[in-house]
């Protein structure tokens, strides 16, 4: 059986480079990032077919007149649902690395037939964040900061689910959170 180690939390906090950093260290081969796969989708599907797949986590609300955490569920199952046919091409690898900002946990009725791991990064501190997205102002279209109120909501919402919650504060101290948790549930 497949083992999926899905990294979700809201766009920022390190999800990318968590889940290279662990796949470097475990020499893991398969490493999937949902905005890639959304990129790849949109080249196949077009926005009248399906608007939250051209659409971010934090706006997709407005596509429907939804509530902030509405829209971003809609946004998620939709998404994930094309991400999960692409995954049943992985069935046969050790282990897989799914990170994104719409993993959420309703992703999990669907990966029956994987042995799932989910950890949720997050920040707690605003300051942190906000310093996180002015760094990437330059190298990122998504409009982070004017979204900021709305990006927090779903932290919140993210915060409160049933997965393993980790505070992306250091990113050494987060791989060491996730190396020990492999370690003792999926290495050993």
């Amino acid at each position: 059986m497949c083992k999926l180690i899905l990294l979700g939390g809201i766009p920022g906090v390190g999800k990318t480079t968590i889940a290279y950093e662990l796949a470097r260290y475990y020499k893991i081969d398969k490493v999937l990032s949902i905005d890639v796969l959304k990129n790849i989708l949109k080249k196949f599907i077009s926005k009248e077919q399906e608007p939250y797949l051209y659409t971010t986590t934090h706006e997709a609300h407005t596509l429907e007149n939804l509530s902030i955490i509405e829209g971003y569920k809609k946004h998620s199952h939709i998404l994930n649902r094309h991400v999960i046919s692409i995954l049943d091409t992985f069935k046969n690898e050790k282990i897989v690395i799914l990170e994104g900002a719409t993993i959420t946990k309703d992703i999990l009725d669907y990966l029956k037939e994987y042995e799932v791991y989910y950890f949720n990064l997050y920040l707690e501190q605003d300051k942190e964040l906000m310093s996180r997205y002015e760094s990437k102002l330059k190298i990122r279209k998504g409009k982070w900061i004017e979204n900021f109120e709305k990006i927090k909501e779903i932290n919140n919402y993210l915060i409160n689910q049933e997965c393993i919650n980790i505070n992306a504060r250091e990113i050494e101290q987060v791989l060491n959170e996730i190396r020990r948790y492999i370690d003792e549930n999926i290495c050993s």
